[in-house]
């Protein structure tokens, strides 16, 4: 198993989970206007009409 990831500064179990964002990074992020717009990549076309369908309920 690689340590590559490890943060040596981190709670333990925490290492995995993003950190928070600051007030500049977060102004900085891009904004989905809408989520028909998102897009996933590498998704077949019948889990695309699933991820939509589950988006309607």
């Amino acid at each position: 198993m690689s340590d590559a990831a490890r943060h040596e500064d981190t709670p333990h179990g925490t290492s995995l989970l993003p950190f928070d964002l600051t007030e500049d990074q977060l102004a900085a992020a891009p904004v989905l206007a809408s989520i028909d717009t998102l897009v996933i990549e590498e998704l077949s076309e019948d889990e695309d009409d699933a991820f939509a369908a589950a988006l309607d309920r």
